[in-house]
């Protein structure tokens, strides 16, 4: 079973495992009430009340009645980018300057890694990375397709300007 975890500004994380929810408690990314979406039935439920990850928070007195509390907003990762997030964006660079290869090459990359940050399994502070070197390979394409068709055009404006032999009488 799985959950979504909603972040103050409305995100959906996940869906993560009861293991993985565990870690991000332990690592401050889930605080006593962050709300949490079951993946199958849509409940919401606060991370303190879930009975998995209920004895990692500290108990606390409860707010006094008529004290409406926000959660605190999800903490960003403090991980680096991971590999791929940069890969995407040389090969993107790659494929503008070099080779159309490298644009389909930093396209699946990037696409794979903004993926897997929505799905709350690489650092976020990769986005950014992965983000343009999607961006770099759509643009890298559309450049390459533009010379390719360009080409095509001038190779056929030769030919057509050879002068044809005339048939003999």
């Amino acid at each position: 079973m799985g959950y979504y975890v909603i972040a103050h500004d409305g995100n959906r994380y996940g869906p993560a495992d009861i293991e993985t929810l565990q870690q991000w408690v332990r690592e401050g990314r889930i605080a006593p009430n962050t709300t949490l979406e079951d993946e199958y039935t849509g409940t919401q439920i606060r991370a303190n009340l879930l009975p998995e990850l209920s004895h990692l928070f500290p108990t606390a007195p409860p707010p006094p009645s008529g004290v409406v509390s926000q959660p605190p907003p999800m903490p960003r990762s403090a991980g680096t980018p991971s590999g791929e997030a940069t890969a995407a964006l040389i090969f993107g660079i790659l494929g503008l300057i070099c080779c159309p290869v490298f644009s389909i090459a930093s396209l699946i990359l990037g696409k794979q890694e903004m993926n897997r940050i929505d799905q709350g399994l690489s650092a976020v502070e990769g986005r950014g990375l992965a983000q343009a070197g999607y961006i770099l390979g759509i643009v890298a394409l559309a450049i390459w397709g533009i010379l390719l068709a360009l080409w095509i055009a001038g190779i056929g404006a030769v030919f057509r300007s050879i002068p044809q032999p005339s048939p003999m009488p």
